[in-house]
C-alpha cells in the first residue's frame, strides 16, 4: 500500500513539473487520474512477481522505462511526433525505438512463459499491467493535446 501511495505522489509531482515546463494545462483531476492509472500498472507489475514468488516478470518493467526515452530525447518531450507524418532521421529513429520497446513489453512475458521461467497467470497479469500503462500514455497524450480537458 505504501508503494502505491508513493507512486501516486511521485507521478503527480513529475506530471505537474513536466506540465509546468512544457506548458500543458493539467488539472488536479487529470493528474490524479493519470497517477492512479500509472500506480495501478506498477502495482500489477509487482503483484505478478509477488504472487508467484518469481521476480523474472520485472524485466518488462525495464521496458516501461525505455518506452518514453525516444520521446524525451528525439521528440522534444512531446508525444505529438508519434502521430505526425513528418519524417527525418531522428524522428524516424524515435518512432522505431518507441515501437520496438512497446513490442518488447509484450514479447518479454511471452518469451519468459515459453521458457517456463514464469507462470501463465503472471504472464496475463503482465498483459493487464501493460494495457493499463498504454491507456495511461494515451490519456496523457490526449490531455496534452486538449486545452480544456
Amino acid at each position: 500500500m505504501f508503494i502505491t501511495i508513493a507512486n501516486l505522489i511521485l507521478f503527480c509531482s513529475l506530471c505537474h513539473l513536466y506540465g509546468s515546463i512544457a506548458g500543458f494545462p493539467f488539472s488536479d483531476k487529470v493528474l490524479a487520474g493519470l497517477a492512479f492509472m500509472f500506480s495501478s500498472s506498477i502495482l500489477l507489475q509487482i503483484l505478478a512477481c509477488a504472487i508467484y514468488n518469481n521476480w523474472w516478470p520485472m524485466l518488462s518493467a525495464l521496458m516501461y522505462v525505455l518506452v518514453p526515452m525516444p520521446c524525451l530525447f528525439f521528440g522534444g518531450g512531446s508525444t505529438q511526433f508519434l502521430i505526425s507524418r513528418d519524417g527525418g532521421g531522428w524522428m524516424d529513429a524515435a518512432k522505431f525505438l518507441t515501437g520496438a520497446s512497446a513490442v518488447g513489453s509484450i514479447a518479454i512475458p511471452i518469451i519468459l512463459r515459453h521458457a517456463d521461467l514464469i507462470q501463465t497467470g503472471a504472464m496475463f497479469i503482465e498483459f493487464v499491467s501493460f494495457f493499463i500503462f498504454v491507456c495511461t500514455v494515451l490519456c496523457f497524450h490526449r490531455a496534452s493535446l486538449d486545452d480544456e480537458w
